[in-house]
């Protein structure tokens, strides 16, 4: 895993059941991660080994404060209208 990954936050959305969450999509090349809050686990990952998801997943455990601070500014009309 190189030093910096990419890495995109959605907006809060909800689950079946009303729950609130938020998706984080981590990208390094070709491998790819998407990972849930709350819980901090992954649901879907290509290319990364089980260390590196471990390692993923422990980040967004100690950075969710943040995450979910920056899911809660994102204005989905705004992106969609290319008003970022």
């Amino acid at each position: 895993m190189k030093e910096t990954i990419e890495m995109t936050v959605s907006p809060i959305t909800h689950d079946s059941t009303g729950k609130p969450q938020v998706f984080v999509e981590f990208r390094d090349g070709e491998k790819r991660a998407e990972g849930r809050i709350p819980g901090g686990k992954i649901v879907s990952s290509s290319g990364f080994s089980e260390e590196e998801l471990a390692t993923l997943k422990l980040y967004m455990k100690n950075e969710k404060a943040t995450i979910l601070s920056t899911a809660k500014r994102i204005d989905v009309m705004a992106s969609f209208l290319g008003k970022r």
